[in-house]
């Protein structure tokens, strides 16, 4: 069994929160199944390799990255670059769990049980025993227009979200990540509790929508969460020297068109958690993202964070949504006067002001 990378700190935390995507299925479905079939067959167990997730699972399909590693009979699972639990493996059967929080931040455990057919895994999603949904995985596949020459597609507009991929909770961490993890106190350390935003990866995970502009050498994201403002720089510059000590809100983002899926690169982030629960990333970290339209005209977005000072491997996440041609970014109101009010009532402040290290 793989245990969690966090359940060492799972007792002081408050529960947790915030792929490939449904047109990579559906426009690349001839692909991937000319793919499945030798890669199954190149794989020695059948399971391992990288997977397309889909989690089949209330109003919209949720999409992640499944890995299966392989060292001598041992599987090792990870979805979206985190280590969850191989329950069973039997022949074509495999059986494994998922951590995740909800849109509450409130830890949750699916089971997935399913077969190996023809070079694709499906099977039934479970809680507690219940049925609550179905998933599926075919093999992994870069995008067709990776490298290819420029063909920008209108992407503006105001965009509500569908889905946030699978949420997983725990990750890979390294020993000095494991150590900020540990110390971090959810109810007196996220940013979000005092109103300060928390980084272009929480401000893309946001619930709320967000309107894309394009301009001659840029594009703006202005998210309703926390009123932030985003520029990717599209007139081909390179990073800044000495990036990585920009300590900026929203990084440094640069981005150019593959086809038409607009890449975009981020650094220079200051450090601070990504999610409700404490996971930390480094002034270091570097965010990958790449942006397209799906058939149906939605938006989709597949992310890499790649931060190796607290993650032993890259995390995964995938977003998309739907365009609102008559919506507009509405007002975002947040006074942190309640947040300290209530730590006065409690009689925590002094803690609070104490544990002034800890914040990002």
């Amino acid at each position: 069994m793989l245990a969690s990378a966090r359940a060492v700190s799972a007792g002081h935390r408050v529960c947790a929160r915030i792929r490939s995507s449904s047109s990579l299925l559906r426009s690349a479905a001839l692909l991937l199944s000319a793919l499945a079939l030798s890669c199954a067959n190149a794989q020695p167990a059948g399971f391992a390799g990288k997977w397309v997730l889909i989690l089949d699972v209330g109003r919209n399909p949720h999409y992640g990255i499944l890995e299966i590693v392989q060292t001598g009979d041992a599987l090792d699972l990870f979805i979206d670059g985190g280590p969850v639990n191989l329950l069973s493996r039997a022949g074509e059967q495999i059986r494994f769990d998922l951590d995740w929080t909800d849109g509450g931040d409130r830890l949750r455990s699916w089971e997935l049980a399913g077969s190996l057919t023809n070079g694709r895994l499906s099977g039934e999603v479970s809680e507690a025993g219940e049925r609550v949904g179905t998933w599926s995985a075919a093999p992994w596949a870069e995008r067709s227009d990776a490298g290819a020459a420029p063909e920008p597609v209108d992407i503006t507009g105001v965009w509500a979200v569908l889905s946030r991929g699978t949420h997983k909770d725990a990750f890979d961490l390294t020993a000095a990540a494991r150590a900020i993890d540990e110390e971090y106190d959810p109810t007196l350390d996220d940013p979000h509790l005092r109103c300060v935003a928390g980084g272009v990866i929480r401000m893309e995970d946001g619930p709320f929508p967000h309107q894309i502009i394009e301009l001659d050498d840029q594009i703006i994201i202005l998210y309703e969460y926390f009123h932030q403002v985003r520029r990717i720089w599209m007139d081909g510059r390179d990073f800044p020297e000495n990036i990585d000590d920009a300590y900026l809100d929203m990084g440094y983002s640069i981005g150019h068109w593959e086809g038409s899926t607009l890449v975009v690169e981020t650094r220079g982030m200051k450090p601070t958690v990504w999610d409700a629960a404490g996971m930390p990333v480094s002034p270091a970290a570097l965010i990958t993202e790449r942006k397209y339209l799906d058939a149906e005209g939605r938006l989709h977005a597949d992310y890499t964070l790649r931060d190796p000072a607290h993650f032993n491997r890259p995390v995964y996440r995938h977003a998309y949504w739907e365009r609102r041609p008559d919506a507009e970014i509405g007002e975002s109101a947040c006074d942190p006067h309640s947040f300290y009010r209530s730590l006065d009532l409690e009689g925590r402040l002094e803690e609070y002001w104490e544990r002034s290290g800890n914040r990002l």
